[in-house]
């Protein structure tokens, strides 16, 4: 084998190590631009909303419990449980937007933003 043939064999190696690794690093890169998985998100998300319907319903029964209105506590509470879940998704969906688009960002986000200060 010559020397043309064996740098010629290296250039198309490189060529399809390149080609092959395209893909891989597109994925990472949409990945890496927002910093979080799908499913990390919805993890959050659901733990978010989760846990304020759950602390609803629970000061619910127990309000109901000490007062002696069995349904009202119960359903009351839980209401106040579900807009509090959310407005807790939408403050951690806003936290990620601020977080990966800057033109997201606002004062209600908490976001760093100097143009706002201003």
């Amino acid at each position: 084998m010559s020397d043309r043939d064996h740098q010629s064999l290296k250039d198309r190696i490189e060529r399809a190590k390149a080609a092959h690794e395209k893909p891989d690093k597109r994925k990472r890169q949409a990945e890496s631009a927002s910093g979080v998985s799908a499913g990390a998100l919805a993890l959050r998300y659901g733990a978010e909303f989760g846990a304020a319907v759950f602390v609803g319903i629970m000061m619910g029964l127990g309000i109901d419990s000490f007062f002696h209105t069995k349904p009202w506590g119960l359903l009351i509470m839980m209401g106040f449980g579900l807009a509090a879940g959310v407005l807790g998704v939408i403050r951690a969906y806003r936290e990620l937007t601020a977080d990966t688009n800057p033109a997201m960002s606002s004062p209600e986000t908490g976001s760093e933003n100097e143009e706002l200060k201003n």
